[in-house]
């Protein structure tokens, strides 16, 4: 024990690097405190690669007067750090979370803007904001002309149709990679000014925003992310680089995507309220994954009349999914999953894995509720369809069946009919519960 307490501190003989890494790991209001160990410690604090800014580290359960007061604390605090800091220094990461944990609506608000802007000067490499809608509406300029950036992610409270658009007048962003927005309201002229702006931008995230836009256009990215999105207008997405794109808990009566040169797709998961899908579909020669899955139905829009024929053989103008290997598709409606099938079936010839999810009721919404048997006697009127569209795979290895909660009854229907003709498949059921 002697030995122990008269020791060396040996963390403290750690060269500068090594601490500030170290203390990266930390808060900024932790690795600020230190600076109370030794003289050695006082000011490493001024080096950090890493910064990041909590407001609910500084709110207590609070009154409306002890926010007020904590306000002030939080961005005195920030402002301190940041003009405490070695100028010379440049800024791996800033993060900054001006909203209160217990309650949303407490947001520091006052005097934001200017820590944001300060932070800025230390050019940063990424960049992450969660405020009040205005304080980021006023940082707007200086964020996407902030030419170090690789990385951006702002964050709101909710969004409203009627809410200002997140207007871009100039974007100066050459290395930027990853942008993420959350509860912003865009239109066709924020992606047009963005892309234009963005040389390399590879990953776009939206999250719960309302998209008035009807054009997202981009020849680099490569990764694409719509969750729970509102769309106001039908959106065709020309992006002939994408990779992956994901998009659930669409916000609207239907997306209707016209995904027209998406040649480079290789995942793409579909989840909403109901899907509407094209026939000029031209994408996704080399489809390694897809994940199709709606409410109320799957449908495929075309301009001829004939839409048993669309059934029947898939997209017209769709090229083939010939490296398509994993398909899901998913409905609350057992004739609504029925009719997608043959949709995607007859353009994807190598298909070893395909899996059937079989919603709740009311997973989304409250929808008038079928009996069982209504359900099933309105699914087999499409049996001739589907079970052609099966058996004409030959690498059909696997048919997994997704049971959500209380659909038991009818997974063992469907699993029964399965059986009955895919002699070879392996058919099996994977229960998965779903919170309503």
């Amino acid at each position: 024990m002697e030995n122990y307490v008269t020791g060396t501190d040996k963390i403290s003989d750690l060269p500068d690097d090594s601490l500030t890494h170290i203390l990266s790991y930390l808060s900024t209001r932790e690795a600020v405190q230190t600076c109370i160990f030794s003289k050695r410690w006082r000011s490493t604090w001024t080096s950090l690669p890493v910064l990041r800014f909590d407001y609910g580290n500084f709110v207590p359960e609070a009154t409306k007067r002890k926010h007020k007061e904590s306000m002030v604390k939080f961005v005195k605090f920030v402002r301190g750090v940041l003009q405490n800091r070695e100028r010379l220094l440049s800024l791996d990461t800033f993060e900054f979370c001006g909203h209160a944990p217990q309650d949303p609506c407490y947001c520091a608000d006052l005097f934001s803007s200017e820590c944001i802007l300060l932070a800025l000067k230390f050019n940063p490499l990424a960049f992450s904001v969660c405020a009040c809608r205005q304080v980021i509406l006023d940082c707007i300029e200086p964020i996407f002309t902030c030419a170090s950036l690789e990385s951006i992610s702002l964050e709101c409270a909710s969004v409203s149709p009627d809410a200002k658009f997140l207007d871009l007048t100039a974007v100066n962003l050459p290395h930027l990679k990853l942008l993420e927005l959350h509860s912003a309201n865009v239109d066709d002229n924020f992606f047009k000014i963005l892309f234009s702006g963005c040389p390399v931008l590879e990953e776009l995230k939206l999250c719960y925003c309302i998209l008035h836009a009807s054009l997202l256009s981009s020849e680099v990215l490569t990764s694409l992310v719509l969750k729970c999105c509102s769309f106001q207008n039908k959106l065709v997405i020309s992006t002939p680089n994408l990779v992956h794109i994901d998009i659930y808990h669409a916000q609207s009566d239907g997306v209707r995507l016209s995904m027209e040169t998406m040649t480079s797709l290789r995942a793409a998961h579909i989840q909403c309220l109901t899907v509407h899908v094209n026939d000029t579909v031209k994408c996704s020669k080399g489809l390694l994954n897809l994940h199709v899955s709606s409410t109320f139905g799957i449908s495929a829009h075309t301009l001829k009349s004939d839409q048993r024929k669309v059934t029947r053989n898939g997209f017209p103008n769709c090229s083939n999914f010939k490296n398509l290997t994993s398909l899901q598709l998913g409905c609350s409606d057992l004739s609504h999953l029925f009719n997608s099938i043959p949709l995607f079936l007859h353009k994807s010839p190598n298909l070893e894995k395909l899996s059937l999810q079989v919603f709740p009721k009311n997973i989304w919404l409250n929808t008038k509720e079928k009996s069982i048997e209504e359900e099933w006697r309105d699914a087999k009127s499409k049996y001739e369809i589907w079970r052609d569209a099966l058996l004409q795979l030959k690498h059909l290895e696997v048919v997994e069946i997704v049971n959500c909660n209380e659909r038991m009854e009818i997974v063992n229907k469907l699993v029964e009919e399965l059986s009955s003709f895919l002699k070879s498949t392996e058919i099996k059921i994977v229960n998965v519960q779903t919170s309503k």
